[in-house]
């Protein structure tokens, strides 16, 4: 039996992004090259890892029961090489966030890379994740933690779970308690992000679904100012409501919504180059950050 840590990533992938066409992709190999680590792996472990049913890759039994076994040997596997290779982040680190996790993780995330990492300076830049990705694309940042970031030559993307957005409202506004729909809306004050941020996108596509146009649509690019302006009676927004302050909380309500606001998937993205176990220590500090706020699924 000889294992290697192409299939070993391979099989993580996979199990991770539900199929072997993502994986490839995140890779950055052709998808029979995934095909064929997998059927090599399955071989030499005697088993078959996923049911391909249904247009998705589920993990067997078999597979689930390998699959703490994959990370851990991954793990190690970036520890040595960040150990031997000096690739343990130093020097400028050009760190890209979007306002939801600025707002949730960034303060614990910086004192904790203080702590650890003392020889590494912060630039930061917070922005809609469109702008952090074509500044990440233009080599004008190291890393980004944004939504719908996709995998391309030279970028490795690293998904960290759906972050829920909702639309959210005056508690004190006649439709609480209601499930949303476009048409209760379109007379409503709305504050919206840019068409090109994930907000704005996603308050258009949820109109559009309801064949309907909103009448009072405000640009605002602070999530933070925004939220202020709800708790003031003054309009709806769609955002992530974890962010919302705690002294203005009570004045801020959560509205469910029909059609459901949909989860986007919040990922760190970094150049291949400066990929180390350093970013994925990033990744999963965001990770735990959102998770303990009820704000990633």
């Amino acid at each position: 039996m000889r294992l290697t840590l192409a299939q070993i990533e391979t099989f993580y992938w996979i199990a991770r992004l539900g199929s072997f066409h993502a994986a490839a992709r995140q890779l950055c190999v052709t998808q029979p090259s995934v095909s064929g680590r997998i059927r090599e792996l399955e071989r030499d472990l005697d088993c078959t890892l996923f049911d391909r049913t249904g247009g998705r890759a589920r993990l067997t039994k078999a597979g689930k029961s390998i699959q703490r076994q994959a990370e851990q040997m991954l793990s190690l596997a970036r520890e040595i090489h960040d150990e031997t290779s000096s690739s343990k982040l130093r020097g400028l680190l050009r760190l890209g966030v979007v306002e939801t996790v600025a707002h949730i993780a960034l303060p614990g995330l910086i004192r904790q890379l203080n702590e650890t990492r003392p020889k590494l300076r912060i630039e930061l830049a917070v922005d809609v994740g469109a702008m952090l990705l074509k500044q990440l694309d233009e080599r004008q940042l190291d890393v980004a933690i944004t939504t719908d970031a996709i995998a391309s030559e030279g970028i490795t993307v690293y998904p960290m779970g759906e972050v829920d957005l909702a639309w959210v409202g005056p508690a004190s506004h006649p439709l609480a308690g209601k499930t949303l729909t476009p048409a209760d809306l379109i007379d409503e004050a709305i504050f919206t992000q840019p068409e090109i941020s994930t907000i704005g996108r996603t308050i258009r596509e949820w109109f559009d679904a309801g064949q309907c146009k909103p009448q009072s649509l405000s640009g605002c690019n602070s999530l933070s100012v925004t939220s202020e302006l709800v708790a003031a009676g003054l309009g709806f927004a769609v955002m992530t409501p974890a962010i919302v302050r705690d002294d203005i909380a009570d004045r801020v309500l959560r509205f469910e919504a029909s059609p459901p606001i949909p989860a986007r998937t919040l990922s760190v993205a970094a150049l291949t180059e400066t990929w180390s176990g350093d970013v994925e220590f990033i990744a999963q500090f965001v990770a735990d950050k959102f998770r303990a706020e009820c704000a990633l699924r």
